[in-house]
């Protein structure tokens, strides 16, 4: 590692970092100075099995490049999984300065959407809510002691509804309604809060495009993706989430940013749209029904009409 290094002297927590993005984000915060705890269940694309592999090749990357890293194995999808792992930050670097909440699998089952059974939804509630709440829950108080943190969440488009996968809509636009408020509680506090929603190519994508090929992903335009070009690479994607890490994103907070291939696209907040307002004397008024026609189909919801 020779120039300057922005992120000396902290220490992050990267999960899912034994492959794909985690990976390429792991190896550019240590190639910055960071020491990475690299965190990752070694599972398969699916989230099943279990192997020290993948978070073992990604330390050993980094420590032949000259940086600092170990190998957590924890399941960041239960409590307990999470408090060992932003343990083993404390433990090993004395602080735990940046988390990375990236992990995630694509379950088969969630495939079937609204008819998804009971043990799917909750697995994915703890994979991809409950992962950043006790990530968060167990990391935060430090950094604001330090008066110095990152945290970032993973989200996907997915999270905007417009996939076809109502269960991923839920839990992953649940991470982005949690960051703005951390975002906002937490301001100028020194510890910033923001997510990502990636397009590379990597394992998840790479099965997501064997099951589409493969005719096994129910309403989907097949033919319409098929068409797109491939995507690039998740080392396009690190480069922006160790630039939100370092002081130069200091003052970056409550946003989001759909990554992918060179192309950084920051996601509007919600925000009040068209008001409609009735009173009678300066008080409330009650709308009728017919006058809910007449102005909805006018003012607000005009496509209804």
């Amino acid at each position: 590692m020779t120039g300057v290094l922005r992120l000396n002297g902290r220490v992050a927590l990267v999960t899912g970092a034994g492959n794909g993005i985690g990976k390429a984000t792991a190896l550019q915060l240590a190639s910055e100075g960071a020491a990475v705890v690299v965190n990752d269940l070694g599972t398969s694309i699916e989230g099943e099995g279990h192997s020290s592999g993948p978070a073992d090749d990604t330390v050993a990357q980094i420590i032949a490049a000259g940086g600092s890293a170990v190998a957590n194995y924890d399941s960041i999808a239960e409590p307990e999984g999470c408090k060992r792992a932003v343990s083993c930050a404390t433990d090993t670097f004395g602080a735990c300065d940046i988390v990375i909440a990236n992990a995630g699998a694509l379950l088969k089952t969630a495939q079937r959407g609204i008819n998804s059974d009971d043990e799917t939804w909750f697995k994915l509630i703890n994979l991809y809510l409950g992962q950043k709440f006790w990530l968060t829950r167990e990391a935060l108080p430090g950094m604001l002691e330090r008066g110095w943190g990152r945290v970032i969440f993973a989200t996907s488009e997915i999270a905007r509804g417009t996939q076809k996968n109502p269960l991923g809509a839920a839990v992953l636009s649940g991470g982005i309604g949690m960051m703005r408020d951390l975002a906002a509680t937490h301001a100028g506090s020194g510890v910033t809060f923001n997510c990502y929603a990636p397009s590379a190519a990597t394992r998840t994508y790479e099965l997501y495009m064997e099951q589409l090929e493969a005719g096994l992903l129910i309403g989907k335009d097949r033919e319409a993706l098929l068409a797109l070009p491939r995507l690039a690479g998740p080392e396009y994607i690190a480069p922006m989430l160790t630039w939100l890490c370092s002081e130069a994103g200091a003052l970056v907070t409550g946003e989001v940013f759909s990554l992918g291939g060179g192309n950084i696209c920051q996601w509007t907040a919600l925000q009040d749209g068209v008001r409609l307002v009735k009173e009678d004397d300066g008080r409330p008024g009650l709308w009728t029904l017919d006058e809910l026609s007449e102005q909805l189909h006018k003012r607000l919801v005009p496509s209804a009409g």
